[in-house]
């Protein structure tokens, strides 16, 4: 009997092992099926303000920009190169010789129209009274050296009036040449008219003849010396050699051989622009000028003229603008783009270019409100470098996210970084 009991407990014993493990595994699978409890991570973020504001949109037209001032100089008369005084890219001022014909032919002309002067002269005091033909040869001399005179100053004057019209000289320019060439003008008549006054006073007709003689041998002179004037190119405006089509040896002529001077201390680009764009532009206004050469460089240029009628080629019009280029950091032949201001919108409200994202074609703003994200969306106007235009249902002073937005949900708990 005491054998049988002890066997009864050691029964006991395993089953209760037994049913301990078992326990121990349910409660080790019920535990490993049990849903881990989810903490969810609260992402920082930052933001901006909508705020209020204007915004201008620009339309950029392209243009290679030319110096202001460009001189062609040629020889007025043909004749073969002695010297070339000049290089390209030489700094030149206005009267600098360019470079020069050879006058070996007019110095000869010279000394024989001296010498026709000398004879003539001789030839008057002969055949008349000497208190008389003396006024008379002195009358003669002063318009000769006046003649002289009036034809350099006819030429500087023609010279001006040409480059006036080019536009390589300015207003004032023209108008002191004009006003020398107005005051030698009366001087020469008026020596005229007293040499005219002597001469019908003259009786002798041989006196009379001599003294034609005289006058017409000064006034050879005076072409041969215009003619040796002309043998000497100068520079008409100040500038920089930029072209050189002259060697010396070679034989030039107002249609081959020239030098070409440029005035780089101003640029111009010409732009067309179509008639939708006048109302926006006057003349000068600045605009701003980017050049691709010159990226990190800030320029501004004026609007100097609008032409008054169309381009007959494409019913455009030609706006030219000036850049100053004082400081020689802009290079004539450089591609530029001049900006016109196209639309201008005030007191709108205005999102940052980034916070603005497109889904299914729709645009949408993430903002920030308790801190909880929330999405809105919103209709777009014009845009600038940076704002664009925005309506709907949000308001200036609203936080809305920069970056990372398509990573965040409708109605997430996020935190606001600086």
């Amino acid at each position: 009997m005491k054998f049988k009991g002890l066997k009864k407990k050691k029964k006991l014993l395993i089953g209760g092992v037994v049913l301990a493990v078992v326990v121990a595994i349910v409660i080790s699978i019920l535990a490993k099926n049990k849903p881990a409890e989810i903490v969810q991570e609260v992402k920082n973020v930052k933001t901006q303000k909508i705020t209020t504001g204007t915004i201008s949109t620009n339309v950029e037209y392209a243009s290679n920009l030319k110096p202001a001032k460009q001189v062609v100089v040629s020889p007025k008369a043909g004749g073969r190169v002695t010297t070339v005084d000049v290089r390209v890219g030489d700094k030149v001022s206005v009267g600098q010789t360019l470079f020069t014909l050879d006058t070996t032919d007019y110095a000869a002309q010279l000394e024989q129209a001296e010498a026709g002067v000398s004879a003539a002269s001789a030839n008057l005091e002969r055949t008349s009274d000497s208190g008389f033909m003396q006024q008379l040869l002195q009358a003669e001399q002063l318009v000769g050296k006046l003649q002289i005179q009036y034809n350099t100053v006819k030429d500087s004057y023609d010279r001006t009036q040409t480059l006036y019209s080019a536009e390589a000289v300015s207003k004032k320019d023209l108008d002191d040449a004009k006003a020398q060439f107005d005051a030698i003008t009366i001087d020469l008549k008026n020596a005229q008219d007293s040499l005219e006054l002597l001469k019908s006073k003259s009786g002798p007709q041989a006196t009379k003849a001599a003294a034609a003689a005289l006058e017409q041998a000064h006034a050879g002179v005076s072409a041969v010396q215009n003619q040796i004037n002309n043998a000497t190119i100068t520079a008409p405006i100040d500038g920089v050699v930029s072209e050189k089509a002259v060697e010396v040896g070679e034989l030039a002529s107002a249609q081959s051989g020239s030098v070409t001077v440029i005035d780089s201390s101003s640029l111009e680009a010409e732009i067309n622009i179509p008639d939708k764009m006048l109302e926006k532009i006057q003349v000068g206004q600045s605009v701003p000028v980017d050049i691709n050469a010159l990226p990190d460089a800030k320029i501004v240029g004026v609007i100097e003229n609008i032409s008054p009628n169309t381009s007959s080629k494409n019913n455009f019009y030609i706006v030219k603008v000036k850049i100053d280029n004082s400081n020689d950091e802009i290079k004539a032949g450089m591609f530029a783009k001049i900006s016109l201001p196209a639309e201008k919108k005030d007191n709108i409200l205005m999102a940052p270019n980034e916070t603005i994202k497109m889904e299914n074609g729709v645009n949408y703003l993430y903002t920030v409100n308790s801190g909880e994200v929330k999405k809105i969306s919103v209709e777009i106007g014009i845009s600038d470098e940076k704002f664009t235009e925005v309506t709907g249902k949000v308001e200036e002073g609203t936080d809305v996210i920069t970056e990372g937005q398509n990573l965040l949900s409708d109605g997430e708990k996020v935190n606001l970084v600086q």
